[in-house]
């Protein structure tokens, strides 16, 4: 299996590094606990770039149609 992210553990679990793949290349990544998580479906983590939420408003949702 290739390696497509590498991060380093900056707090009580939440990672900071990067993914790279052929059409993406995303730096200051970070992966953080979602404190407002409900429910069994929901997730446990956001993941931010930058200062964007890629988990806010379906932008990493799969499965909805």
């Amino acid at each position: 299996m290739a390696t497509i992210g590498t991060f380093k553990k900056t707090g009580s679990n939440e990672y900071t590094g990067e993914i790279v793949t052929l059409s993406v290349q995303a730096k200051n990544v970070r992966i953080v606990p979602d404190a407002r998580a409900t429910g069994d479906n929901a997730p446990s983590h956001r993941i931010y770039i930058g200062r964007v939420d890629y988990a806010e408003g379906g932008v990493m949702r799969s499965g909805d149609g």
